[in-house]
């Protein structure tokens, strides 16, 4: 193998200092860990509550397990989901369609019957 020299001034330029973070970019990474943190919380909720919905349906240990798995790909697909809906949409235009959905799925008396 040869040996290669580096001329000094071929020498890598050292990297600029990172700038510091704007409140914009602040805020949004405080929303972006609140949002992690909501989600984390809700798995763990479901996961320490699963007994108590596997005796509320009668389900066997098995079917407790899918139901868990099934709550949690659920979740996972929505996340990304919604994100790509409110650029694709708006979030206001999101926000109105699913509170309708919502409100029209939502079993009650309703106002208008």
């Amino acid at each position: 193998m040869s040996a290669t020299t580096m001329k000094p001034d071929s020498a890598p330029a050292a990297s600029a200092a990172p700038a510091a973070m704007t409140a914009r970019a602040r805020f949004g990474f405080m929303a972006m860990v609140l949002g992690m943190f909501m989600a984390f919380l809700d798995i763990q909720i479901v996961s320490a509550s699963i007994s108590k919905i596997q005796a509320g349906l009668a389900a066997s240990p098995d079917e407790a397990i899918w139901m868990q798995t099934s709550y949690l790909i659920a979740e996972i697909v929505l996340i990304p989901l919604s994100g790509f809906l409110s650029r694709l949409l708006s979030t206001r235009v999101l926000f109105t369609a699913w509170v309708a959905g919502l409100a029209a799925t939502a079993p009650g008396p309703y106002p208008w019957a």
